[in-house]
């Protein structure tokens, strides 16, 4: 059975690397997509952490904001002649606000063997990930809130934490095996998380490059009347010791006809025990959970709720944390347009009871996206 094995992978490996076209002068054609979404929305700060009381200089904030987010998707695919299809994908984003960024850019090989993608692109445990359901114009676990109830500066809860891992376009190597049975694992590399063309400085005594792993296994079945889908991943960031971050996280969400529920847990915590004991420590937690129902083809409600909490040192009283809490709605208008809209609330409480470091409030957006 080994010797089989063996052979079936070797066999896999030189598939892969026979590489060979119907036409070899043929070039893959590329496609163009993407997104465009608006949103207009409507939020009040809390009171004390606007006043000027007792603080002259303390910045007051208007109840409307205007904010987009797109991008612009180049993509292109071919079948060689041993079976094994070749994608490239390019992505640019084109908002005011990172206009020019680009975003992923990898080539994908998938066939027998599974899936490799190499290139600017996400991690194996975040593009297997399961997590709370939801709809609306603001996703919980991301930035998009900060843009209406304004984030304190002081509070050290990372402004784009989530309960996903892996999220981040550094250059990398991922492999995802084919799906056996409902399930697939996958892994990740990164040499470096500087996205650059040197070769990584990770030893010696000046190194300080950040190298970063990741493993998953996810499960996808139907079970009689119920979808179920699951995930376990682990992650490390290995560099300096203040860089130095082992993670865990899970995920499932449960289908039952039109309703679906579902969570996801992270955790993360230093490497360096001695790390945990500093102010700037990288121990943390969050957790989703939410319940989406369709209403119809076109229309889907949801309820989302989302925490994320980080004791900032062990010698001092309490931890920052965020809680937001969301109900949302998303509704087709045709041909690639949604009309979206979120109401939620959003609670930032800091270590220290001063009303600079503490603020909650609630918003409403609405907002069209649109998908070419």
């Amino acid at each position: 059975m080994r010797k089989s094995l063996y052979m079936t992978t070797a066999l896999a490996a030189a598939g892969l690397l026979t590489f060979g076209a119907a036409d070899a002068n043929a070039k893959i054609k590329l496609g163009l997509g993407g997104f465009l979404n608006t949103y207009v929305g409507y939020a009040e700060q809390d009171g004390a952490f606007e006043s000027t009381a007792n603080n002259p200089a303390r910045v007051g904030y208007d109840s409307v904001n205007i904010k987009t987010d797109s991008e612009v998707y180049f993509r292109g695919a071919t079948k060689l002649d041993n079976g094994v299809n070749v994608a490239v994908t390019m992505q640019i984003e084109l908002d005011p606000v990172n206009s020019g960024n680009v975003d992923e850019t990898y080539v994908k090989l998938t066939g027998g063997f599974g899936d490799v993608r190499i290139g600017s692109t996400k991690f194996a445990s975040f593009v297997l990930r399961h997590g709370a359901p939801g709809a609306g114009a603001v996703a919980l676990g991301n930035p998009d809130t900060n843009s209406f109830i304004v984030k304190p500066a002081n509070n050290s809860v990372s402004a784009v934490q989530g309960t996903h891992i892996g999220a981040g376009d550094q250059m990398k190597l991922v492999y995802i095996t084919p799906k056996m049975n409902g399930f697939r694992v996958g892994a990740s590399y990164v040499p470096s998380a500087t996205n650059s063309d040197s070769m990584p400085a990770t030893g010696g005594n000046a190194g300080t490059d950040v190298q970063m792993y990741d493993i998953v296994a996810s499960y996808e079945n139907k079970l009689g009347g119920m979808m179920l889908k699951a995930d376990v991943a682990a992650f490390r960031e290995q560099g300096t010791a203040a860089a130095s971050i082992d993670g865990r996280r899970f995920g499932v969400t449960m289908g039952f006809g039109a309703v679906t529920i579902g969570g996801s847990f992270l955790n993360e915590d230093a490497v360096d025990s001695g790390q945990s004991t500093l102010a700037a420590n990288p121990d943390m937690e969050s957790m989703d959970v939410g319940l989406s129902y369709k209403m119809s083809p076109a229309t889907t409600v949801g309820l989302t709720f989302f925490n994320a909490k980080k004791e900032n040192a062990s010698g001092t009283a309490g931890e920052d944390s965020v809680s937001k809490y969301a109900a949302g709605i998303n509704h087709s208008l045709g041909s690639g347009v949604t009309f979206v809209g979120s109401l939620a609330n959003v609670q930032w409480e800091d270590e220290s009871t001063a009303d600079a470091d503490n603020n909650d409030g609630w918003l409403a957006v609405a907002g069209i996206k649109v998908g070419f």
